[in-house]
């Protein structure tokens, strides 16, 4: 109603908080650190595909070639500090080991032989300093060490046993850390090395590469669902057409003995491709005499237009190009 003349009228003051709803600040994401060596890369590339892109952000420390034997070439204590002092890791995921099987420099600055009694000793301690760098970090934050599979070398394989067994020692030394064991979804009935799995329709699925140590996409969508399925739903990995793909390579092949498996078609034989900076798709399919589609074809999943200095690619053999 309007004010008679004469009569003063107080001006009435609106409250904006029913009005306008205070802008909420948005939950910080989990940060998911992935380090190690190539078959790491396998790993990270595949658990990007299928992280919450909304909830976390995955950080790596991925080196072709490292290790903890020999910090002279690729110091990965110096490289997980750097990293450390910039990002704050929610979870973090080692795979490093399948490059370690040779002496080691212990406490005192002696070089420890592989075979000998103090090497796994040794070893523990350099496993046991990078998982206390990490829970220094972030005390709260859940540890995994991903144990190396086995090698088409018999020796090597041999060897990497008595690698994941120090890896084993250390994380049982370090409760926050968890060792996951990856030799089964890689061997087959007799425990021995194989690189070829049958799928349910018979079909044989390769599942490493003609290296004998490398990983095809099959082989790496299994590690990476293992490593998912292992680690209690502490990676946010929602509901996807891409995480059923990841778990069918897991659940859906069975390896098979290297006796009972025909040869790979030519374009399973691969090599592989370290992205460096400024390198582009086509120039990589150039660099390698191949077509952007056969290089495509080989590396299903990959998004051509976002390469990452580090990143690894499946290069097909050049007899497997049109």
């Amino acid at each position: 109603m309007l004010a008679c003349c004469g009569e003063s009228q107080e001006p009435t003051e609106i409250e904006p908080s029913g009005l306008f709803e205070r802008a909420r600040a948005k939950p910080e994401k989990t940060v998911v650190l992935v380090v190690g060596d190539s078959l790491s890369v396998s790993l990270a590339d595949k658990l990007e595909t299928v992280l919450d892109k909304n909830r976390c952000t995955l950080e790596r420390l991925c080196r072709e070639g490292g290790g903890l034997t020999r910090p002279e070439l690729l110091d990965f204590p110096s490289g997980l500090k750097e990293l450390l002092g910039r990002t704050t890791p929610d979870v973090v995921v080692f795979m490093i080991g399948a490059n370690d099987a040779m002496p080691v420099t212990n406490g005192d600055a002696v070089r420890v032989p592989f075979d000998s009694p103090e090497w796994r000793t040794a070893y523990a301690g350099r496993v046991g300093s990078l998982i206390q760098m990490a829970l220094a970090a972030n005390p709260r934050a859940p540890v995994f060490w991903v144990g190396a599979p086995p090698m088409a070398d018999r020796n090597l394989s041999s060897a990497l046993r008595r690698v994941n067994a120090a890896q084993r020692e250390a994380c049982q030394g370090h409760p926050p850390c968890r060792f996951l064991d990856t030799w089964e979804i890689f061997s087959d009935a007799e425990d021995a090395y194989t690189s070829t799995a049958l799928d349910l329709t018979g079909a044989q699925t390769p599942l490493r590469t003609a290296d004998g140590v490398h990983l095809t996409d099959a082989g790496a969508r299994r590690l990476c669902a293992r490593v998912v399925s292992e680690t209690s739903g502490v990676l946010p990995v929602p509901a996807s057409k891409a995480r059923d793909e990841l778990f069918s390579a897991l659940t859906d092949l069975t390896p098979v003995p290297l006796a009972t498996a025909s040869p790979p078609p030519p374009e399973s034989r691969t090599g592989r491709h370290v992205v460096k900076r400024g390198e582009t798709f086509a120039a990589i399919a150039r660099t390698h005499g191949l077509s952007v589609e056969v290089l495509r074809r080989a590396n299903r999943g990959v998004d051509p237009k976002k390469l990452r200095p580090g990143q690894a690619l499946d290069i097909p053999a050049s007899d497997a190009a049109p």
